[in-house]
């Protein structure tokens, strides 16, 4: 998952600093990135959440402005698993003689 989150004291780059301390200390968070007056946060959903990453952020001080959650597909070099299904099977032996 990807967040795009907001933050109204993002342009001084001490704060910054401390922003992304705040958020690398999480667990489940993979990369992030201060681009366009945002900050980019790519998580894992099953170890962290959005409401986490805003928590760490406010935590410094700092008020998030707006925030976006992107899903992201995991792994693209998998194939897809077939969905299979099994129906029963009548007379599965038929007798040859009827």
């Amino acid at each position: 998952m990807v967040a795009r989150i907001e933050i109204q004291q993002l342009g001084d780059p001490s704060h910054q600093k401390e922003i992304t301390d705040a958020v690398e200390a999480l667990d489940g968070v993979i990369e992030l990135k201060i681009e366009k007056g945002a900050l980019h946060v790519s998580y894992d959903p099953l170890a962290t959440s959005q409401k986490k990453i805003e928590e760490a952020i406010r935590s410094t001080g700092s008020t998030v402005k707006a925030a976006a959650t992107d899903t992201e597909t995991a792994h693209l070099d998998l194939p897809a698993q077939p969905i299979v299904e099994q129906t029963p099977v009548e007379n599965a032996h038929h007798d040859e003689h009827s």
